[in-house]
């Protein structure tokens, strides 16, 4: 049974454009908010939203780039020495070794307080490929005590840099997230066909070997485009008009969509 959440993009830019930030979002189901992915403007983002550290309930991981998990330090530091308690966070588990070992441990690694591992940071849960994990409901008025239904997640691997992991997301069985990924026409009309309704995809003006380029999102079937939302693109070009995008739309930064 679909569940509804709504989803706001905390920013659409790359790893270089400071206006509109990281591409990362926040995801709210009833009263429960989680982050997909973390990277360093996240809590700045946040911020400018009214909202910290203890009103996020948990966090995904898609790779490795700073604008994806660069936040991680600060959630990692804050809820040990500031609020007291480990946020949930979701691992590819390709990620679990890689992220402590040559990401985080430099910074967090605290052997006179016993923080030695990731696990001493966070509440992990290590997720395999196409293994489905939930993200649990908030308790709302009207619902006479009970947690709504969860929301269902799993991950796929998908293609950014050359020999480095990265993986995109399928929300609820009908939103697929791609995080940070060329283009792949094979892969998202097969995920069409599987009854996935809506792409949030990444996308670069332009040329790029490691993002989906505009004019390779344009050669994707009308039948996608039309359901197609664009991420990651920085600024968009002065001038562009609605008409200009193939059918596709922008995500903005700091603006809900809700799904029924």
């Amino acid at each position: 049974m679909s569940q509804q959440f709504r989803i706001m993009m905390l920013g659409v830019g790359n790893g270089f454009v400071k206006s509109t930030y990281h591409n990362n979002a926040l995801l709210e189901i009833s009263r429960r908010r989680y982050l997909i992915d973390c990277g360093a403007l996240a809590w700045q983002s946040l911020y400018e939203l009214g909202l910290g550290f203890e009103d996020i309930d948990g966090i995904f991981i898609t790779h490795l780039h700073y604008d994806h998990c660069g936040g991680l330090d600060e959630a990692a530091l804050y809820g040990a020495y500031a609020a007291r308690r480990k946020m949930k966070l979701w691992l590819p588990a390709p990620l679990q070794h890689a992220l402590w070992e040559q990401h985080l441990r430099g910074t967090l690694e605290n052997v006179a307080d016993g923080k030695t591992s990731l696990a001493d940071y966070f509440d992990i849960q290590t997720v395999e490929e196409g293994e489905p994990f939930w993200l649990t409901a908030g308790i709302s008025a009207g619902d006479a005590g009970a947690d709504r239904p969860p929301l269902s997640m799993r991950w796929m691997s998908t293609h950014h840099v050359p020999s480095k992991f990265s993986c995109s997301l399928v929300i609820d069985s009908r939103l697929f997230y791609s995080a940070d990924m060329v283009a792949d026409e094979a892969l998202v009309s097969r995920l069409h066909q599987e009854g996935i309704t809506d792409f949030y995809h990444d996308c670069s003006f332009d040329s790029s070997p490691v993002h989906a380029s505009f004019e390779a999102l344009c050669q994707y079937p009308a039948a996608i485009r039309q359901h197609t939302y664009l991420m990651h693109y920085g600024e968009a070009p002065s001038g562009l008009e609605e008409e200009a995008l193939c059918g596709m739309k922008l995500l903005r930064q700091h603006e809900w969509r809700t799904w029924p």
